[in-house]
């Protein structure tokens, strides 16, 4: 056979995969686009700056005027305490909190003593909060009567980027075992489904691959802590905060890809579904970059998926050291969404055995 004759084989091939070929090579390259590009507007004067009162002799007055100053380079929130703006820059919900000084507009005050707390954890705000500081006296020293001093103070322990994206690689990690290597094993399985849903049940079989591979994801974050003592590092990720937040991402993301695959089918389509849920969740959770320097719309959405907070409370337990409680509404929310991951599982196995 000529190489036309092959030529034109493959054409009447592709004719019945169409569908198949344009999601791998057009909607996978537009979403990779998308989150690619996204990085070049990534701007920090979008970023959430907390401005909240020093004492109890801060009025609202004060508030605002600073609120007013932080508009023109951020997107100021107000809180009616520090404790409350601290607790969000945590929880990466701001980025810097502005310590307000009593008094603003009394010129016989002297200097107005500001302090801008940027959390050590969240490395990629350290270089942009030294423009946030010079910009705030700037904007500052034309809004009020009084002379402005500004002095930037980490909370926290600062961080290298190399220890930042360590909690970017475990949630990373989980997403690939749950959505890539989790749906090979079911695929490899799926001539002996209906022989295993005899002998026992399809829940089981789901149940048991799940608690299978979330006692394995102990491994990766035993090794690593194994191997940065021997190296002298000074991040550990083997602590029941982060297992918590491993295990219940990974039930999260391994019964959304059965429930895909059982939806979708054992073969390519199934294949492709869990890759473009793989790289939304990628591309999506805020995973290494912070989401407040996305544009409002797209922090909106990433604040939307429930692995973007399975990322902040990892950050939070391995670079921060905070106790599980710290974050403990929102690992309910993690489970929340890991019972209605179970609900959909189990809508799709009943119309999996209706089928079957």
């Amino acid at each position: 056979m000529d190489v036309p004759s092959l030529l034109g084989k493959e054409l009447r091939w592709g004719r019945h995969k169409l569908l198949a070929l344009a999601a791998i090579f057009l909607v996978l390259p537009a979403v990779f686009a998308y989150v690619t590009v996204g990085f070049q507007h990534v701007l920090p004067t979008d970023a959430p700056v907390a401005v909240a009162p020093q004492t109890a002799a801060v009025t609202s007055d004060d508030l605002r005027v600073v609120r007013a100053a932080v508009t023109i380079f951020s997107d100021p929130v107000l809180y009616e305490s520090r404790t409350a703006a601290m607790d969000a820059l945590g929880r990466e919900q701001v980025y810097a909190v502005v310590a307000v000084p009593p008094a603003l507009t009394d010129a016989a005050r002297g200097a107005a003593e500001f302090t801008v707390y940027i959390d050590g954890s969240v490395v990629p705000y350290h270089e942009p909060s030294r423009g946030v500081t010079t910009l705030l006296r700037t904007a500052l020293d034309e809004a009020i009567p009084r002379d402005v001093a500004v002095t930037r103070e980490f909370v926290g322990t600062e961080h290298s980027l190399s220890a930042y994206l360590v909690p970017t690689f475990l949630v990373a990690l989980t997403a690939i075992v749950a959505l890539g290597y989790l749906p090979h094993t079911f695929e490899s399985e799926a001539a002996v489904l209906d022989r295993l849903r005899v002998e026992t049940s399809l829940h089981a079989v789901v149940a048991s691959k799940l608690a299978f591979f979330a006692v394995l994801l102990v491994l990766p974050l035993a090794a690593f802590d194994a191997t940065t003592a021997a190296l002298g590092g000074s991040v550990s990720v083997l602590g029941p905060g982060t297992l918590l937040v491993v295990v219940l991402t990974f039930l999260l993301l391994g019964l959304v890809a059965a429930t895909i695959q059982l939806l979708v089918g054992f073969g390519a389509w199934g294949r492709i579904a869990n890759l473009l849920v793989l790289l939304f969740v990628l591309g999506f959770s805020g995973l290494a970059y912070p989401v407040g320097f996305f544009s409002p719309a797209r922090r909106w959405l990433v604040r939307q998926v429930p692995t973007h907070y399975a990322a902040i409370t990892t950050r939070g337990f391995v670079l921060r050291g905070e106790p599980v409680g710290a974050y403990a509404d929102w690992l309910a929310g993690l489970a929340g969404a890991v019972a209605v991951a179970a609900l959909a599982f189990a809508g799709a196995a009943e119309l999996y055995e209706r089928r079957a």
